[in-house]
């Protein structure tokens, strides 16, 4: 019978306590505009008060804003008074759905070394607005039926034979030379891509090597991100830095990636941020080289 009592008293204990941290910490967010155009910035807002010896993030470009579409966000620096600390981010989004009514609530994310706590906002609603009028079924067509001279005479059977005999050419070339001519332009595909990544990630480097600033490093993160992910056809966008390093390719961008994290997301800069971001060059050449080597194999 103790022992129920004693169970009881530390359920109650764990939920008390549970109810006194939610309210000291209070997520807030919404729309600042009532209304939308499709494929035209609108601004959605989150703040967040909570106890200042908690570390608390939003959510950084990688996010999924579904239905939306991320293009840009304000961060406001963490103000603390007392025991309290106040942040801040407005992100500017944009949406290609044709709903009348689009919803989304986004999330806070406490930071702790053995488990994070996610709060998202109240769930809210923007309306879209419609520029073109709905045809009723009274609208009538105008029709013209003024006379258009046409030039009747074409030689179609010269054109059949001169179609018939380059289909015939083509599909030739292809039975000889077709997985040589895929290859071809295989490789000169990939290595067209790799060339404007190598060229704007080094542009990335040289910045942060001078101006090593949060921002621009979550930036390059995020177009590294991308690049990787039409290389190795692999989700890394939509993945952690965790779940990254959990793929066995992936160990040896455990020190950088985590480096980078520091800094994006703790805002703890470092000098050598660039340094991180070499490493990962240096990762994606070799999974470029890679690839290369496979599509050359007939892989």
């Amino acid at each position: 019978m103790q022992g129920g009592r004693g169970s009881f008293l530390a359920i109650l204990l764990f939920v008390f306590s549970t109810k006194i941290f939610a309210q000291e910490i209070k997520v807030s967010g919404g729309f600042v505009e009532d209304s939308l155009l499709i494929g035209q910035d609108v601004n959605f807002w989150i703040t967040a008060t909570y106890p200042s010896e908690l570390e608390m993030i939003f959510p950084d470009s990688t996010y999924n804003f579904a239905p939306f579409e991320f293009s840009s966000k304000t961060f406001f620096p963490t103000k603390s008074q007392g025991n309290k600390a106040f942040d801040s981010t407005v992100y500017s989004i944009q949406s290609y759905e044709i709903d009348l009514v689009q919803y989304l609530s986004l999330p806070a994310i406490i930071l702790d070394v053995l488990d994070s706590t996610l709060i998202r906002t109240p769930i809210d609603s923007i309306m879209l607005k419609e520029l073109a009028p709905m045809v009723s079924d009274t609208t009538q067509l105008i029709a013209n039926t003024s006379y258009e001279a046409v030039n009747r005479f074409f030689n179609y059977p010269l054109l059949y034979i001169v179609l018939g005999s380059l289909l015939f050419i083509a599909v030739v070339l292809l039975l000889i030379f077709g997985k040589k001519i895929i290859r071809f332009f295989r490789l000169r595909k990939l290595r067209k891509d790799y060339e404007r990544f190598s060229e704007q990630l080094s542009g990335y480097i040289n910045s942060l090597k001078s101006n090593p600033e949060s921002d621009l490093a979550e930036k390059a993160l995020f177009f590294w991100k991308r690049y990787q992910e039409r290389l190795d056809k692999f989700p890394f966008t939509k993945l952690t830095t965790k779940e990254i390093l959990a793929q066995s390719f992936a160990k040896e961008l455990e020190k950088p990636l985590h480096s980078i994290d520091r800094l994006v997301y703790g805002k703890r800069q470092t000098e050598t941020i660039f340094q991180d971001f070499q490493q990962i060059e240096d990762f994606t050449q070799y999974r470029y080289n890679k690839k290369v080597e496979e599509i050359r194999d007939g892989k």
